[in-house]
């Protein structure tokens, strides 16, 4: 490949597999080259509500054909005049087109000069990074995803743990803590902070759960860089798992899996994880990860998993334990009175016998808490804010299941004035106590605790919210 094109793509961020440690035969996603923009400006020419029906579902926003055509043209040119290209990008990367930078008073407990904060950056915005978003994802949805990697299966485990693992008993003064967060893996600062924040705990922090998301497309250098680095210092003290999301599939989820083996050779006492599912239990809890993307993205009908998912979650019910599902899809989504289609998969569990009682997704690019209802018995969880930017969420949404937290505030307070547009970024900390009540809190990346909630059970009955606040 061409030098100058090369120092195009890493200057956006990319890196080879051969630069990661990988071997030359590895499969992952490349990016897009000459020839791929020509057929890929053929085919939108040829039909091209098509083409934006497929950029607007994949990046979750209303890509308009006049920013498509603009961003395909600016990629093309580009890729054409690597030099040129690369002077523009000095000027520097991904700046916001209005005036964005912090007031010289801009303060929080955390912050640090380790994590600059550049409010002007617009990586991974789905229209402000259009370009980005076309030259490292634009293959699949072009030619598809790469060659999948071996699935591993619970049967097939060298060790006989059949994916399942023991979880801390919790006791009084002791609850056990689990963090969890998606979309985390862009490597920009408020999923640093994030990260921060999950150090700091150390090992009050028992568990902690990504329910996917390393874009742009789930390669091994942007799972070095935007996972392992920042989540190395986790590992000796606490129990780090990660779910498959699609974007991780369009590298055919090898460096996923890659990542799950480096992983546990470096801390083997606490990393445990073996493959993209598992059940972390204890007598009265168990923490229940699936994949929900390498047999199709957001949907979980693989028999074997789904008599796995059925025999844990009668277990646990036989106990009287709390089932804790964690996804990356979602059961169902704001707006959309239907059900989705992993709703649909886990119906017969999840509805007719109610043996979910928590349900946590990361799929949706906002946080948010939603009690049972009638169709859906199960609390909800949307945790899919940690790193991907996305629009702030306005008041008065409307879902399936009864909405009592939604994340509305912007990225930055509102006395700066910064990026008002840009929803919050955060995470959820999840508290096991020994009588069996669980407690919930939304944080976002400067540390402020955004929602507070308390769930119990009375006896064999089902869980309930009990209670929630807003933070102020």
């Amino acid at each position: 490949m061409d030098r100058k094109r090369m120092e195009f793509y890493a200057a956006l961020g990319y890196r080879p597999p051969s630069a990661s440690g990988a071997s030359p035969d590895d499969c992952e996603l490349s990016p897009l080259g000459l020839e791929d923009v020509s057929a890929l400006r053929e085919r939108f020419l040829g039909e091209p509500e098509g083409v934006l029906e497929r950029v607007r579902e994949e990046l979750g926003a209303p890509v308009s054909e006049g920013a498509f055509v603009h961003a395909l043209q600016d990629l093309e040119q580009s890729l054409r005049e690597p030099e040129a290209a690369l002077q523009a990008l000095r000027q520097p990367a991904f700046r916001a087109r209005a005036s964005a930078s912090l007031p010289p008073d801009f303060r929080f407990p955390l912050m640090t000069p380790e994590i600059p904060i550049d409010p002007s950056r617009t990586k991974f915005e789905p229209v402000a990074d259009l370009r980005g978003w076309l030259l490292f994802s634009g293959k699949a949805w072009l030619h598809g995803a790469s060659r999948q990697a071996p699935f591993r299966r619970h049967g097939d485990a060298p060790s006989a743990s059949g994916f399942r693992y023991a979880l801390r008993a919790p006791t009084p003064g002791h609850p056990v803590e689990v963090a969890l967060f998606s979309q985390f893996g862009t490597g920009e600062y408020p999923a640093r902070y994030i990260a921060r924040q999950l150090v700091m705990r150390g090992e009050r922090l028992d568990c902690a759960v990504h329910l996917g998301g390393v874009p742009y497309a789930g390669r091994q250098g942007e799972f070095d860089a935007h996972m392992a680095e920042p989540l190395e210092p986790l590992l000796p003290v606490t129990t780090l798992m990660t779910l498959n999301a699609s974007v991780e599939m369009r590298s055919g989820a090898t460096p996923f899996f890659r990542y799950l083996d480096e992983r546990r050779g470096a801390s083997r006492a606490k990393q445990v994880q073996e493959g993209s599912y598992f059940c972390l239990a204890s007598e009265r809890f168990q923490l229940i990860g699936l994949d929900t993307a390498y047999f199709g993205a957001g949907r979980h009908q693989e028999p074997a998993l789904l008599g796995w998912l059925e025999a844990v979650l009668e277990e646990g019910r036989a106990r009287g334990a709390t089932n804790i599902l964690l996804s990356h899809g979602a059961p169902y989504h704001d707006r959309v009175s239907r059900p989705t289609g992993l709703l649909e998969d886990l119906h017969a569990l999840a509805v007719r016998r109610s043996w979910v009682d928590l349900w946590c997704w990361g799929s949706a690019p906002n946080g948010a808490l939603f009690d049972r209802a009638a169709a859906l018995p199960f609390v909800g969880v949307s945790v899919g804010h940690a790193g991907l930017p996305a629009l702030k969420a306005a008041p008065g949404l409307r879902s399936p299941a009864p909405l009592r937290f939604l994340e509305t505030r912007s990225r930055f307070p509102d006395e700066t004035a910064l990026r008002p547009e840009l929803g919050n970024n955060g995470y959820v900390s999840l508290l096991l106590h020994a009588d069996g009540t669980l407690g919930l809190q939304f944080l976002d990346w400067m540390g402020n605790v955004r929602c507070t909630a308390s769930l119990a059970r009375d006896g064999a009955g089902p869980l309930l919210l009990e209670t929630f606040a807003e933070g102020t």
